[in-house]
């Protein structure tokens, strides 16, 4: 598979493989040198049609990527947007929903909106 991956998509990859994180096209932009904007949404095309990077709608303005990895889902703060991933298969579930509803399933996602620790803690100490 290596060779239908072009060294600047291999770029992409390793700037989204190198940490658990979540970015934005710019955000990639910004970490791969000599790779103009084109080349970077060409590359994460690939690459997600290849499977080995997921793009994803959280909520905010743009979409965010990130590598492909075992299944987790995304609990993401409404007030600063920090996504977090929590190891969970929803795979099973997914696959009786579609049955009982005669389609099938090609990937599922779980994504949870709420409040994150740390703007939990805000709250508290602004109480104080």
């Amino acid at each position: 598979m290596n060779e239908r991956i072009s060294p600047q998509a291999r770029q992409v990859l390793a700037a989204l493989s190198g940490e658990r994180c979540h970015l934005t096209a710019d955000e990639i932009l910004g970490r791969v040198n000599g790779i103009g904007a084109a080349t970077v949404y060409r590359a994460l095309d690939r690459l997600t049609e290849l499977g080995l990077v997921r793009r994803l709608s959280l909520g905010g303005k743009s979409a965010v990527y990130e590598a492909a990895r075992q299944a987790h889902m995304h609990l993401v703060c409404v007030r600063c947007g920090r996504v977090c991933d929590v190891p969970a298969d929803f795979s099973g579930m997914a696959r009786e929903a579609a049955r009982l509803c005669g389609h099938q399933v090609l990937r599922s996602e779980a994504t949870a909106f709420g409040v994150c620790r740390e703007c939990l803690a805000k709250d508290r100490d602004n109480i104080q």
